[in-house]
């Protein structure tokens, strides 16, 4: 951690999280050795980079090469624009009425998911011509044009006066050990593509996710779509085995009381917890409200100093209890509660989730702080 960091953090009296653009930058250079020449990088940074930042994250992500930036929102490609981010856009969620128009005149680039959005978006647009992708349903059954609808749709989209920028799937189960229904959504969406690239022959087409971006190079297409892998975590065991991700946020707490139990004294909520034998009992400035899971309580651990030691009981709303034995602890120790030494798949399964959620999770009063801060491009 640079100085700047240490002594932010030092000023941090509850949970902070820091993340490591380095690591950014990094896992971004492992997917690249997996592409083929001339395929193109979008760096998902919708739901604030799951949860790293979204603006720091988006100008490592284009010093390290990424070509596109990935957002759910329209609010969300707004404030890039905000910050002077001047790279390609993509809202991969619904725009409505009321939000056509800020985007286009952003050049934020808006996505069909069905034939009415085509007139909704024309209507609206005012001045601006938008750019636009067409989604297409290849088996998700989330959002999307049926394939049987796409030669009508795009058509619909070139005579409304809009620029058919791309088209693209989403791929259900690439994270998954059988790869069946993969193929199957391949194929169903390969089916399309003779048609639209002659009478598009500059349309960007993409399909690949993290997972796919490593085992499928047939989803490659001309661009992939890398969110979690970008952040250093696995979408699934194959991909673990064949590429090594550096996990880009670390989740930090401190401690803010410690007792002296006997045997025999409850800890927390319901008292579900007893000592068994006297012990150090810590409580830590972290709770479910900064997005520690609760469930996780049940059978997880945290890092302080060179040990795992085991949570507590209950995770409350704002802090969690560890059982510290006989360790020499004191108020202002910090514990790690996922990163180096305790890993995000580790804290999801004690939670029974993902991943994703664990770090999407992180709450809004956590600050971020980055060590390894880097300005790309646009910064």
């Amino acid at each position: 951690m640079t100085r700047k960091a240490a002594a932010a953090a030092s000023r941090t009296s509850r949970t902070w999280a820091e993340v490591d653009l380095g690591a950014i930058a990094s896992n971004l250079a492992a997917v690249r050795a997996c592409l083929g020449p001339g395929v193109r990088v979008m760096a998902v940074v919708k739901a604030d980079a799951y949860g790293h930042g979204a603006v720091p994250v988006a100008r490592a992500a284009l010093g390290a090469g990424a070509e596109w930036l990935g957002v759910a929102t329209v609010d969300e490609g707004l404030a890039l624009r905000a910050a002077r981010i001047t790279a390609p856009i993509l809202v991969l969620g619904p725009a409505n009425s009321g939000e056509v128009s800020d985007a286009a005149g952003e050049g934020l680039s808006l996505t069909i998911h069905a034939a009415d959005a085509v007139p909704l978006i024309a209507k609206a647009a005012r001045r601006r011509v938008p750019r636009v992708h067409v989604k297409v349903d290849t088996g998700m059954t989330r959002l999307g044009v049926a394939p049987s609808e796409v030669a009508k749709v795009t058509r619909a989209v070139t005579a409304a006066g809009l620029r058919l920028e791309g088209v693209f799937t989403h791929l259900a189960c690439a994270d998954e050990p059988r790869q069946e229904i993969t193929r199957e959504q391949l194929t169903r969406f390969e089916s399309i593509l003779p048609s639209l690239r002659r009478r598009h022959p500059k349309l960007l087409i993409h399909a690949a996710n993290s997972a796919a971006a490593f085992l499928l190079p047939r989803s490659h297409y001309g661009m992939v779509r890398v969110g979690l892998a970008m952040y250093g975590l696995s979408p699934g065991p194959a991909v673990r085995e064949r590429v090594s991700l550096q996990p880009a946020m670390q989740m930090r707490s401190r401690i803010v009381r410690v007792v002296r139990a006997q045997a025999g004294t409850a800890v927390s909520y319901g008292a579900s917890y007893r000592v068994l034998r006297p012990a150090t009992i810590a409580t830590v400035a972290c709770g479910y409200a900064d997005g520690y899971p609760r469930l996780a309580g049940l059978n997880g651990e945290v890092a302080l100093g060179g040990d795992r030691v085991h949570i507590a009981g209950r995770v409350c709303m704002d802090y969690l209890m560890i059982d510290a034995g006989d360790r020499p602890v004191q108020p202002g120790d910090a514990v790690e509660l996922f990163g180096d030494r305790v890993g995000t798949d580790e804290v999801a399964e004690w939670a029974h989730t993902i991943s994703y959620e664990i770090v999407c999770g992180v709450g809004p009063r956590v600050p971020r702080l980055y060590p390894a801060a880097r300005r790309g491009p646009d910064g």
